[in-house]
């Protein structure tokens, strides 16, 4: 069981987090954006180098999407006292695993069994 200083810690790391997260979407929203490029002045390297620049982006921004959402539903569980246990078995998570990973939604055991 998490006390309030645990509770207190972890709420400001995930906040933080999700602040660090919506800095990298903006930037990553503009990187995915579709390539135009002129083909006149372009060689053919540089179009596939832009594409693939693209779809890297593309990739990152469906990551970052997925880790805010996970955070916001962190910061949910938190605000409705469902923080900290596992979503399994119910028995808590541990603070350190929830140092690590503070939007875990399983203890060790059963993310190692689900893995």
């Amino acid at each position: 069981m998490l006390d309030q200083d645990q509770l207190s810690r972890l709420q400001t790391e995930l906040k933080d987090v999700a602040l660090e997260l919506k800095a990298q979407l903006q930037g990553l929203t503009d990187a995915s954006e579709p390539v135009i490029l002129d083909q006149q002045s372009v060689g053919r390297v540089s179009r596939i180098d832009a594409i693939q620049q693209q779809q890297m982006a593309q990739a990152s921004l469906r990551q970052a999407t997925k880790h805010l959402q996970e955070i916001n539903e962190a910061l949910l569980r938190m605000a409705t006292d469902d923080y900290g246990w596992c979503e399994d078995c119910g028995n808590d998570i541990g603070f350190a695993r929830l140092m690590i990973k503070p939007e875990a939604q399983f203890c060790i055991l059963c993310a190692e069994k689900n893995a």
